[in-house]
């Protein structure tokens, strides 16, 4: 299997004056499910795209199971696309949808049907071959989606934030739905997405953007538990973050005295690493958020807002009263300047 299936090598997007991507490099291995994840503007469905044939890059190359790419026209690249909208016909059946790539490529009856079939078969819609996408719920014509650029054969299956028009409990479902059909196939996915948790749960390696540049390249648990940077901790929950200084920990309002290293640098908090109502500083609860199995709150200190979640059997605290808390440095997250990581140790 080659470790540079699909290659981007110093790739550089714009809309017309606009660069969105400056120089990208990225290699995606054959048989992988790999996210580009980040919020919106990043550059992920911009670089999506310039895969896929639908925009032409500014400089650099792309690269397809070792066949340069960047001029090929996108229906000659072997590229399967599942967009956000699914973009199914709304007046052909479930069969004919799938099928309708198939016959543009000429194929004899006998193999559109039995391709048509097995394409339908391995997305479990075989019993609904006959019905128009009206006919069928979100996740049904998701699945449908995936099933028609699937028959097709694509050495390289892209999918443009794919769930996001699918309620919580169906997302969960195709979120298991394409993890079996990549582990099934084999085939090389490329997931965009701005949701963490998608990314998290279906990828073998998270490429996280930021104005067009990768912030951090790695596993799930390396970017979850492992932020490289100040915006890659915060993207991935560690929602309390600030400087080191001789004083302390420094917010946007103030700092906080405690036995911290005075280095340069930061330490990164997840909202469940707050001891709330006992520790060494106090502060004034200005939130609460009840969320099933643990409240959220956020607490007006001396340094800033503190965000923090408790078990919801735990005392139970409400906005206007003060609060003792404490940020323990064992498991705080250390981000010194130059971008790398360290667990402090316990």
């Amino acid at each position: 299997m080659s470790d540079r299936f699909v290659s981007l090598q110093k790739l550089s997007l714009a809309y017309g004056q606009t660069e969105v991507v400056p120089e990208l490099d990225l290699d995606i291995r054959e048989g992988e499910l790999i996210a580009l994840l980040g919020p919106s503007g990043c550059g992920k469905t911009t670089t999506m795209r310039a895969i896929a044939g639908l925009m032409a890059p500014k400089t650099g190359k792309i690269f397809i199971d070792g066949t340069d790419v960047t001029r090929t026209p996108a229906n000659k690249r072997g590229i399967g696309l599942v967009f956000q909208s699914y973009a199914l016909f709304p007046h052909l059946s479930a069969f004919e949808n799938v099928a309708f790539g198939l016959r543009l490529k000429k194929m004899d009856n006998l193999e559109v049907t039995s391709r048509v079939e097995h394409g339908l078969n391995t997305v479990g819609l075989a019993h609904l071959a006959a019905r128009k996408p009206a006919e069928m719920s979100g996740g049904q014509q998701q699945r449908l989606s995936l099933s028609r650029s699937l028959v097709m054969e694509p050495k390289v299956l892209l999918l443009d934030e794919p769930l996001s028009n699918l309620d919580a409990r169906l997302r969960l479902e195709m979120r298991t739905e394409l993890q079996r059909l990549q582990r099934e196939t084999g085939i090389t996915m490329v997931f965009v997405t701005h949701d963490q948790a998608e990314a998290l749960a279906l990828a073998d390696r998270i490429v996280l953007m930021k104005e067009g540049v990768i912030e951090q390249l790695g596993t799930a648990d390396e970017l979850y538990n492992k932020p490289a940077s100040k915006f890659a901790a915060d993207f991935f929950g560690f929602e309390n973050i600030f400087a080191v200084s001789d004083a302390g920990i420094v917010g946007n309002k103030g700092s906080l005295a405690g036995t911290f290293e005075a280095q340069d640098g930061h330490l990164a908090w997840r909202p469940g690493a707050v001891v709330v109502g006992k520790g060494p500083y106090e502060g004034t609860v200005t939130g609460v958020a009840f969320a099933g199995e643990q409240r959220e709150y956020v607490i007006e200190a001396a340094l800033g807002q503190i965000k923090a979640t408790t078990p919801a059997t735990d005392k139970r605290y409400e906005i206007g009263d003060s609060v003792a808390f404490d940020l323990p440095l064992a498991g705080a997250w250390h981000l010194p300047e130059g971008r790398q990581g360290v667990l402090m140790a316990k």
